[in-house]
């Protein structure tokens, strides 16, 4: 009996180890295959702070139509093609790959909203590109358009919203910083307490089963190129095998620490400029707070505006890419009515 007790503790522990090991051996080949097919093939390198910043552009027009993505997105560019496509022979097209996403580099200073908008538009003067900008957002990307709006409201004409982010939302969102505390957990510290999890997530690889190809919204749809698809998931699972230290989740991270900051924003008036929100089924936002309050606090943003409209989607979180014709047609009657 004794025997049999040692052979099972031995195998309870060896062959979790041994799995961990065989996938991540699978994990690291897989890792060296996806490193060597990205290639610089989309969108033209602009230097901001010291580094190189992805910038795409398409289309010509009266109107020029700026695309934020939403958190760790691998390749806005990609992302969004299913609309701007659909776009771009009417208005002129811009993608910014902010540090840390698509193809642009890696950035190892500060990444709160503010410093992110003025990133953005020191690439875009770089590159020419001059306002009034119709800001077209995707969720997290949100918050950064309606900050770009409110302290430089001369650059942006409209925002247009695709299931994008609202202040108000942070209202509902809990805290990392003890209450008791006077600052918060410092970065560095917090990036260290995760160092378990980096661990296994993404040296051993774990996220790989969290994240296969079919839950990236854009790899089922028809609009990508097999080439384009591949790019996409490379960069994809290069980008969240950086971990805990790299520049989109430092971001978000800052954006944790900043929540009492983001709910002193919500009592500022909101920038009065025309606004159109393509608002989801809320679905994909139940781990932060249930579908009618997503709705509602959209609808309660609209009711403060001027000119502000909303169209709803029966369809998940990803709108531009799930619903890219019914968006572009509401696009296009919004701007045309400006």
């Amino acid at each position: 009996m004794r025997k049999k007790f040692i052979t099972a503790i031995t195998c309870i522990i060896l062959v979790p180890v041994l799995l961990l090991t065989c996938f991540c051996i699978y994990h690291q080949i897989k890792l060296k295959k996806e490193r060597s097919i990205i290639t610089h093939t989309i969108g033209q390198f602009v230097e901001v702070d010291g580094h190189n910043m992805n910038i795409y552009t398409e289309g010509s027009g009266d109107k020029t139509l700026v695309f934020l993505s939403g958190f760790g997105t691998p390749s806005p560019i990609l992302d969004f093609k299913p609309l701007y496509s659909r776009l771009s022979d009417k208005y002129r097209i811009v993608v910014i790959e902010k540090f840390g996403y698509g193809y642009s580099d890696e950035y190892e200073g500060d990444r709160s909203v503010d410093t992110i908008v003025d990133q953005n538009r020191a690439a875009l003067a770089s590159l020419g590109i001059d306002g009034p900008y119709i800001l077209v957002p995707h969720s997290a990307g949100g918050i950064e358009a309606i900050w770009w709006a409110e302290h430089y409201p001369d650059e942006v004409e409209a925002i247009i919203g695709l299931d994008s982010n609202v202040p108000s939302q942070y209202m509902n969102y809990r805290t990392p910083q003890d209450p008791n505390a006077t600052e918060p957990q410092d970065i560095d510290e917090c990036i260290s307490s995760m160092a378990v999890n980096d661990f296994f997530m993404y040296k051993i690889g774990l996220f790989r089963l969290m994240m296969p190809p079919s839950s990236m919204p854009v790899l089922v749809c028809e609009d990508l190129t097999a080439e384009e698809r591949e790019q996409y998931s490379a960069l994809g699972y290069t980008m969240y095998c950086r971990g805990s230290g790299s520049t989109f989740m430092r971001e978000s991270i800052m954006t944790s620490h900043a929540l009492e900051c983001l709910r002193e924003y919500v009592k500022t008036p909101v920038p009065d400029i025309p606004t159109l929100f393509f608002v989801s089924d809320g679905s994909v936002m139940s781990q932060l707070m249930d579908a009618d309050t997503w709705i509602s606090i959209h609808e309660d943003y609209i009711n403060g505006l001027t000119n502000g409209v909303i169209i709803y989607l029966d369809c998940g979180h990803y709108v531009h890419v799930e619903r890219p014709d019914e968006v572009a047609s509401g696009i296009e009657t919004f701007v045309e009515s400006l």
